[in-house]
């Protein structure tokens, strides 16, 4: 997995000390250079990738937007040729200070939902409204710089508004372990691939 990263990425993951982390972070970024290497028809280690002073990865050269999103040993990649998007995906889990947390992304009107909602469901409205914010925050190319609490998004709208431009919303298809959102400028077809099986071929 390190042969295809770039030496700032290689550095970056020596720097980590739990090895379960840094398997996870190779795994994510190699997993990241291969499919846009197959993407691009490139060899992986050939990429010329930048990232913009709010973490946002770019390739300047290639004419596409990308997004990336891990989350323990899950990844996601979104690749788009029409415009910015944004990619987000969280693992379910048990999360014991869920409303406590809930204060610090949610505006007046979704904590007034959320408080509302069964308990049973309280985790997993967290993780979806957390990963719907996060995606339209990495569409727009600021991440969690932007504090989460002065986007309005919401569970079920398909749009949403956010600094006076409007953001397409799409709930991922994946499996019960995950939650996750795409945001994009324009109402895209999304077409998905899972992996491994199909990175086995690529490698």
């Amino acid at each position: 997995m390190r042969e295809v990263l770039s030496p700032a990425e290689r550095e970056r993951a020596e720097k980590i000390r739990h090895m379960d982390t840094r398997l996870s972070y190779l795994q994510a970024k190699s997993a990241f250079r291969i499919i846009l290497a197959a993407h691009l028809h490139v060899p992986p280690r050939d990429l010329q990738m930048t990232v913009s002073r709010f973490g946002k990865p770019q390739l300047p050269a290639h004419g596409i937007e990308v997004s990336q999103s891990h989350s323990h040993d899950w990844s996601a990649v979104a690749v788009s040729a029409l415009g910015l998007v944004g990619i987000d995906i969280e693992r379910w889990r048990p999360l014991a200070d869920c409303r406590q947390l809930a204060c610090h992304i949610m505006t007046d009107q979704e904590a007034g939902v959320f408080e509302d909602s069964p308990s049973e469901l309280t985790v997993r409205k967290f993780l979806e409204l957390w990963t719907r914010k996060e995606a339209v925050l990495k569409c727009a190319g600021l991440g969690l710089r932007q504090d989460p609490r002065g986007l309005y998004t919401g569970w079920d709208e398909p749009a949403v508004q956010f600094d006076n431009v409007q953001y397409y919303l799409n709930a991922l298809p994946v499996c019960e372990q995950l939650v996750g959102h795409l945001a994009s400028h324009a109402p895209q077809k999304v077409i998905m691939r899972s992996l491994p099986s199909q990175l086995d071929v690529w490698l």
